[in-house]
């Protein structure tokens, strides 16, 4: 299963901006193979120093517990689903 860590933080305007696109694309992930987990920068600070977080929103893209690829800032959805087809 790839796992895509989506970080961001709530005072973000361009993780506001990716917001209803990531909601989307998430109805349309078959959950056995990938899924988005949501990072609030502000709460997690253990796994946002743990990626070596800099500036949000970045996604890194997971599996078996090793970063496959990274995006930052604001994406089009095509990029995930490339990065996904890739690493699937």
């Amino acid at each position: 299963m790839i796992e895509i860590l989506y970080f961001s933080a709530p005072w973000c305007g361009p993780c506001k901006a990716m917001k209803p696109a990531i909601d989307k694309f998430e109805t349309t992930l078959d959950e056995s193979k990938v899924k988005i987990t949501r990072v609030n920068i502000d709460e997690d600070s253990e796994r946002t120093a743990n990626y070596k977080i800099q500036s949000v929103p970045t996604f890194v893209f997971v599996k078996d517990s090793i970063t496959l690829d990274v995006l930052v800032g604001i994406q089009p959805v095509k990029n995930f689903n490339d990065i996904i087809q890739k690493w699937s």
